[in-house]
C-alpha cells in the first residue's frame, strides 16, 4: 500500500516507478562539463577541416569554431523542438542543416552523423549522482519495485549506455526498460515515450509512479495517461516560498491535500488537457494550478516515506 508521511493510506498499490535521469537522479557538474564540451567540439573541427571545404564557420580559430557549433546545434534542436514538442529530432539532420547554413556544399549525412558522434560529451564524467540517488534505488529494489527510466537527451546510444555503466546506475537500473528520446526519437511529453517504458517494465498506469524535475514533461506528460506524478523542481526553495505566501500552506501540507484529493477523485484528467495549450512558462502553470502534480519533494530519498 501507499503510506504516506502523515500516515495517510491510499488505495493503490505501487509497483512500478519511472525515473527523469537529469535534475532527478543527477546533477551537471558545470566545470568538468566545459572542459569536456571543449574537447568534444575540437573533435568536431578537427573533423570539419579534413574535409577542406571552406566556410565562415572555419575562419575562426579552433576553439571559437567549436563553440559556434555547438551552440549552433544546441539552437537547430531548439527550434525543431518548438515546431513539434513531441518529436526528437534526429542529430545527424541537425547538424546537416547547421553545416548547410554555414555555406558547406556537401554536407551529407554521413558528415552529420560523424560530427554529431564527436560532439557527444561523456556522461559519467559531466554528471555527478545526487547523494542520496544510489541508497534509494538500493532500497527501493530491495523492496521489489520495477524500475524505468523516460528521458529527453540529444545524445543516446551505446556511448550513454556505457557511461550509465560506468556511473554504476545498471546496476539498479535496466536499461531494455528505458525510454530514451534520441533512440526512440519522440519525447515528453509525447504520451508515446512513456507508453514505450510502461510496455517494457510490462506496467500498469494504474500502479506507476513517475518522479520527474519537469512540471510539463514529466508531471504533465505522464498525467495524460493517469500516471501519478511526483515533481522534484529544481527550485524547491522558490516553489516552498510561493505556497507559503499565495496559498497559506507549506508543501507538507500540499502533499496531504493533494493525498486527499487523490483518494477521493483519482487523477483529474483536466489538468493534464493544457499540455501543448498553455503558454506560460511552467512555474506560472503551476502557480494557476494549470498543472499540478501528486505530489512534490526535494529530494529523491523522500519517496521511501511514502512507498
Amino acid at each position: 500500500m501507499f503510506v504516506g508521511q502523515n500516515s495517510i493510506t491510499i488505495d493503490r498499490t505501487f509497483q512500478c516507478l519511472l525515473f527523469d535521469l537529469g535534475h532527478t537522479l543527477w546533477y551537471r557538474d558545470e566545470r568538468d562539463l566545459s572542459q569536456l564540451e571543449r574537447e568534444a567540439n575540437q573533435r568536431a573541427i578537427d573533423i570539419l577541416r579534413q574535409t577542406q571545404q571552406s566556410s565562415p564557420l572555419l575562419s575562426e580559430n579552433d576553439s571559437e569554431a567549436g563553440r559556434l557549433l555547438r551552440d549552433m546545434l544546441l539552437k537547430q534542436f531548439k527550434i525543431e523542438i518548438e515546431k513539434d514538442p513531441y518529436i526528437e529530432p534526429l542529430g545527424s539532420t541537425m547538424v546537416q542543416q547547421v553545416l548547410h547554413a554555414s555555406g558547406w556544399q556537401n554536407a551529407d549525412p554521413a558528415l552529420g552523423q560523424a560530427i554529431f558522434d564527436a560532439l557527444q560529451v561523456n556522461i559519467a564524467r559531466s554528471r555527478r549522482l545526487f547523494a542520496d540517488t544510489i541508497s534509494t534505488l538500493q532500497k527501493l529494489q530491495t523492496r521489489g519495485f520495477q524500475m524505468g527510466i523516460v528521458t529527453n537527451r540529444y545524445w543516446g546510444g551505446v556511448p550513454f549506455r556505457e557511461d550509465l555503466q560506468r556511473m554504476g546506475l545498471l546496476t539498479y537500473l535496466d536499461y531494455g526498460k528505458m525510454a530514451i528520446s534520441a533512440d526512440l526519437h519522440i519525447r515528453k511529453p509525447n504520451p508515446d515515450i512513456f507508453l514505450h517504458a510502461l510496455n517494457a517494465c510490462n506496467a500498469d498506469v494504474k500502479t506507476t509512479m513517475m518522479v520527474g524535475d519537469s512540471l510539463i514533461a514529466d508531471v504533465a506528460g505522464s498525467q495524460q495517461l493517469g500516471i501519478f506524478a511526483v515533481w522534484k523542481p529544481q527550485n524547491y526553495a522558490e516553489i516552498q516560498a510561493h505556497m507559503e505566501a499565495n496559498e497559506g500552506i507549506s508543501v507538507a501540507e500540499y502533499n496531504q491535500r493533494q493525498m486527499d484529493l487523490f483518494k477521493k477523485e483519482g487523477l483529474a484528467a483536466s489538468l493534464a488537457q493544457r499540455i501543448g495549450e498553455d503558454e506560460y512558462p511552467a512555474m506560472e502553470c503551476f502557480a494557476r494550478g494549470h498543472i499540478r502534480p501528486q505530489l512534490i519533494i526535494d529530494n529523491l530519498s523522500e519517496l521511501l516515506s511514502w512507498l
